[in-house]
């Protein structure tokens, strides 16, 4: 159990751009006359992100393990949004169809940034994930390059 302990908190710790989104979310509805710094906030998540994979990886778990781990949820995330916006060209109207698009929110300025070349949102959440898989993959090796 002890060997697989940040690979479960890697997963848990995966599900965090949700409660970010869901917080960003909630701020640009209650206080629809204020703008947020977007990109900073884009920025912030993704050190966040490498930070937390720096913090998780040891000498007794791969890079591999991390970043697959970490980035779960957020694969699981971009299949659903795939569905709805290309197969079904809208979003569902339930749960599961706000929660799917609030995990990427919160990096989404960088992505639009990213992919300003493309008309279609999903392009932006592919930059997202991404991103998301890059600096966690960085936050690992760095992790791995301190330990030597």
């Amino acid at each position: 159990m002890k060997k697989r302990f940040p690979v479960i908190i890697a997963f848990v710790f995966g599900a965090l751009p949700f409660l970010i989104g869901c917080i960003q979310n909630w701020y640009m509805f209650t206080y629809v006359d204020s703008v947020l710094p977007y990109g900073f906030i884009s920025l912030a998540v993704l050190c966040l992100w490498g930070c937390i994979a720096f913090l998780l990886n040891d000498r007794s778990h791969s890079t591999k393990a991390i970043v697959i781990s970490l980035n779960l949820i957020a694969s699981l995330d971009l299949l659903l949004l795939g569905i709805q916006e290309l197969f079904l060209h809208a979003y569902w109207m339930n749960c599961v169809g706000s929660w799917s698009q609030f995990f990427y929110l919160p990096m989404l300025k960088l992505g639009f940034s990213l992919t300003n070349w493309s008309h279609s949102v999903f392009t932006a959440y592919v930059t997202c994930f991404a991103l998301m898989v890059a600096v966690s993959f960085i936050g690992c090796k760095l992790k791995e390059n301190f330990q030597k």
